[in-house]
């Protein structure tokens, strides 16, 4: 199991976490990553957005992996340990709300600018958190990771429209009084997690090689409050491992 250092993660809103995804699990999310990379068309269940640039069209973001595949995803993602983190960072009734790729391409890729999660998000998930897994090499030559350590203390911050950038709304380090971003530099199979309030985005990506990630989201299920469009308890995640 996991072991999550909390008092750390609860200074600076983020833990990484080494080696969380195994070789032959990393393996099948590439090789289901690239399958659809290459597939002529794609469910609409997925929702997926493309980057293009001077001809060239690419595959950018994957939605509801889990609920599009649960007996692939879900068994998958309990090996990871994800479900025993949940448990630990959010309680006995961890639901995860969002799983989704993000395969920022070679060349194309774009930035995803500076944001907080729950800025973007439909409902307010209490306690959230996301596991961020790294499918390829990640660092600044290829679009790269990075976060506002202790961005999270002061909850949600107002995020502005910026002409130039077409995707949501988002924050600026320097204006909005945020501690200067620190880049992750993770390998294949590599996994962070931070706190719905943690401030992160990534470059564009100008090199020859894709730069892919996969993010799950938990949150607090048991919370009055909870409202979720998808939800998959990790109870539910664990049995589906056992089937």
């Amino acid at each position: 199991m996991p072991v999550i250092d909390h008092d750390a993660y609860t200074k600076d809103g983020y833990h990484t976490l080494p080696g969380l995804l195994g070789k032959e699990d990393h393996r099948t999310a590439v090789d289901f990553f690239d399958t659809l990379d290459a597939a002529e068309s794609i469910p609409d269940s997925y929702e997926p957005e493309y980057d293009e640039a001077d001809g060239v069209r690419r595959l950018r973001k994957l939605r509801r992996l889990l609920w599009n595949d649960p007996h692939l995803w879900g068994p998958l993602l309990n090996r990871t340990g994800a479900t025993d983190i949940a448990r630990q960072v959010v309680g006995e009734r961890a639901t995860a709300v969002f799983h989704a790729a993000f395969l920022k391409p070679a060349k194309v890729g774009t930035e995803v600018a500076l944001h907080q999660d729950q800025a973007l998000w439909t409902y307010q998930y209490p306690k959230a958190f996301s596991i961020w897994f790294a499918l390829t090499p990640v660092s600044p030559a290829n679009g790269g990771l990075f976060g506002c350590p202790g961005s999270h203390s002061g909850g949600l911050v107002p995020h502005r429209d910026r002409p130039q950038y077409r995707w949501h709304p988002s924050l600026d380090a320097a204006e909005d009084g945020l501690s200067t971003p620190v880049q992750f530099e993770l390998r294949p199979g590599d996994a962070v997690m931070w706190d719905r309030y943690f401030a992160h985005g990534s470059a564009a990506n100008t090199s020859p090689e894709d730069r892919r990630g996969m993010v799950v989201v938990f949150a607090d299920g048991s919370d009055p409050a909870f409202r979720a469009k998808d939800s998959f308890t990790a109870e539910d995640i664990a049995a589906l491992g056992r089937a």
